[in-house]
């Protein structure tokens, strides 16, 4: 039923849009113990558990599954990765005592912190076209209601800093913005411009790290601010790859559940699609690979196609090998069952899935 408003396509399409590549995440196993002695909760979520910066064996693994199964054309599948293309640049922070939020570039991040030739890995993947990279904002974190929280100093905050782990929030933080995840949650208008810019500059070392300009965006944590699609459409993006509903910052700046169809455009133009399938294999509420494919169905039944929306902590293995294991086997088998059940299907990315609307 969920399926039936919106644009169909009329033919057996699977997209899949991965979140969250780029970001540090938990810097390192030895980070992990060390804040959870200090009491933090990092086993509280699987992204304070296992969600790292990728690696080179974490790509070519995640690409040899991709690699291993064609659609009805012979095309293999695809997967288009949604960049974070900024982190916070912690000693320059630390530097000016918490009084001005600094940002790393992506390539910065990756020539640094990354392990094996992971800028190698990206151009095999994107030549090969299984990897197809666009754009989830700047950073995954609200950096101006971070740095307010790092000036605070809550000893907790001090802790998460201090090794590098920006995702952990005290108590009395909202809801919709627990662990600062949502880059686009905001506390008052006067951030409003920085938020705007920082979007912006994020669209500009996308273009520095990859060569070209992303087509599509999509919000960190389902939450952005009305009107600023405008910005992003002024920067190439023509796209916006949304939840069926996501939390929007009004004019009068409060959050609210806004509903989307796949097809409509947006008071500025831009043209937004919903991701209608959920595939989220190493969350403990995982329900099997029959719910997954049954979504699937229910979008083919209406003509729609298969917008599949799933995370980089899935796949990889720096924090625990077993973490990409799991998340590679079930995609294996995902994978295997969709050209099995739909030998007519075909595997896009998001750029070009775009083209059908």
């Amino acid at each position: 039923m969920r399926n039936i408003p919106g644009k169909g396509v009329g033919k057996k399409v699977v997209v899949i849009e991965c979140d969250d590549w780029g970001g540090i995440g938990v810097p390192s196993q030895e980070a992990y113990q060390s804040l959870k002695k200090a009491g933090l909760p990092m086993d509280s979520s699987r992204y304070s558990r296992f969600d790292t910066l990728e690696a080179a064996d974490d790509l070519e693994a995640l690409f040899e599954v991709l690699s291993r199964h064609k659609d009805s054309k012979g095309n293999p599948a695809v997967m288009s990765p949604y960049y974070n293309t900024a982190n916070p640049d912690y000693q320059k922070i630390s530097a000016n005592g918490f009084s001005t939020y600094e940002r790393e570039p992506l390539l910065t991040t990756i020539k640094q912190r990354a392990k094996g030739n992971v800028l190698q890995a990206w151009s095999q993947g994107i030549a090969a076209g299984i990897w197809m990279p666009e754009y989830h904002g700047r950073e995954h974190i609200a950096t101006a209601m971070w740095l307010r929280a790092l000036q605070s100093g809550d000893e907790k905050m001090k802790a998460s800093f201090e090794k590098g782990f920006a995702s952990y929030s005290p108590a009395g933080t909202p809801k919709v913005a627990q662990n600062f995840r949502p880059n686009f949650y905001i506390e008052s208008d006067a951030d409003l411009e920085s938020v705007k810019q920082d979007m912006e500059d994020g669209i500009s070392l996308f273009f520095e790290a990859f060569g070209f300009y992303p087509t599509v965006f999509n919000a960190p944590n389902g939450v952005f601010i009305d009107g600023f699609d405008k910005h992003l459409m002024d920067h190439h993006i023509r796209y916006n790859a949304v939840p069926r509903q996501r939390f929007d910052r009004s004019a009068n700046g409060v959050y609210q559940l806004r509903t989307f169809r796949t097809g409509d455009k947006t008071a500025n133009g831009m043209t937004v699609y919903v991701r209608n399938c959920n595939f989220e294999p190493t969350e403990k509420s995982y329900a099997g690979l029959g719910h997954i494919m049954s979504q699937i169905q229910g979008a083919f039944i209406c003509g729609k196609a298969a917008i599949i929306g799933t995370h980089r902590v899935n796949f990889v293995g720096g924090m625990d090998e077993k973490n990409r294991e799991k998340g590679l086997g079930e995609l294996n088998r995902l994978l295997a069952a969709i050209t099995k059940k739909w030998p007519d299907v075909i595997f896009m990315s998001a750029k070009d899935f775009t083209k059908l609307l």
